[in-house]
């Protein structure tokens, strides 16, 4: 085998790992440890801390788990795939995220008695300072942001106000009405993106997420997503199980696309499945 053949990552073997990858897996094995932590408390628990764990092999190896990552590596080119401190940020922004991950909807927002509550980029941007002891610009973080929504690995739905009157017009588009900013947008972790890692049959992570479930029922948080919704003269307050992405039209009560991904995206073998509309 020449050189360069064996310095591509898919012919790495498994116990090596570059100083990148080292120093992402140590800090994340030290945020899930209680014990390492000053705090006294983990970052996360320890399903998630395996989640990441396991995502953080994206860093050396883009072609890992049967090439299941594809749709994120080659995202922006069929060709030419991500650089490594691209899938480094990607890891890092991740982590970030899943500090306020609900394990049982994959939420990203914290529990409250009546509701879940969504968060704001700038709260998860903070995290990442808690987390990794640097701070990331506006710039390099919507753009780790961008590319996870390319992967269709998370789903961020903005919080729109639904005037009746104005949807008497049928012709009127999404972008047309007007936005609620008072409340951040619902941010998902996709089924997609927790089905690369194959870990619903490891027991240590079913018996966790279990032992976090039981804990938020205990004490009492609901993880309903609230949105407001204009009717009469008035706003009310909405709940659904969490983002979805087929809403129903309010006057034809037939389903219609969420924006701003409206366009049905088909799959590309080479993994490019993604439109300039995302």
């Amino acid at each position: 085998m020449s050189s360069s053949k064996r310095q591509h990552p898919k012919n790495k073997a498994k116990s090596t790992a570059s100083a990148r990858q080292y120093a992402v897996t140590s800090r994340i094995t030290q945020l899930g440890a209680q014990k390492q932590m000053v705090s006294g408390k983990a970052k996360f628990p320890y399903c998630t801390k395996r989640l990441l764990l396991a995502f953080a092999h994206f860093i050396d190896n883009p072609h890992c788990y049967s090439g299941q990552l594809h749709d994120l590596h080659y995202c922006q080119s069929t060709v030419y795939g991500l650089q490594q401190r691209q899938r480094e940020t990607c890891v890092k922004v991740m982590v970030a995220m899943c500090c306020d991950l609900e394990v049982e909807t994959h939420q990203i927002g914290k529990p409250q008695l009546d509701y879940m509550d969504t968060i704001t980029h700038h709260t998860i941007m903070r995290n990442y300072e808690a987390c990794w002891g640097e701070a990331i610009s506006e710039k390099r973080y919507y753009h780790a942001v961008k590319l996870f929504k390319l992967a269709d690995f998370l789903v961020i739905d903005a919080v729109y106000l639904q005037d009746r009157d104005l949807l008497v017009n049928l012709d009127l588009k999404d972008e047309d009405l007007p936005r609620v900013y008072s409340k951040p947008a619902y941010k998902t972790v996709t089924q997609k993106f927790i089905n690369v890692f194959n870990l619903e049959s490891d027991e240590g992570v079913v018996k966790s997420k279990l032992r976090s479930i039981a804990n938020r029922v205990k004490k009492g948080l609901k993880t309903l997503w609230v949105r407001y919704e204009a009717f009469s003269d008035a706003y009310i307050w909405k709940k659904r199980q969490r983002a979805i992405v087929i809403r129903t039209d309010a006057v034809t009560q037939q389903p219609r696309a969420r924006y701003p991904q409206g366009r049905v995206i088909k799959p590309s073998i080479l993994g490019g499945n993604y439109t300039t509309e995302h």
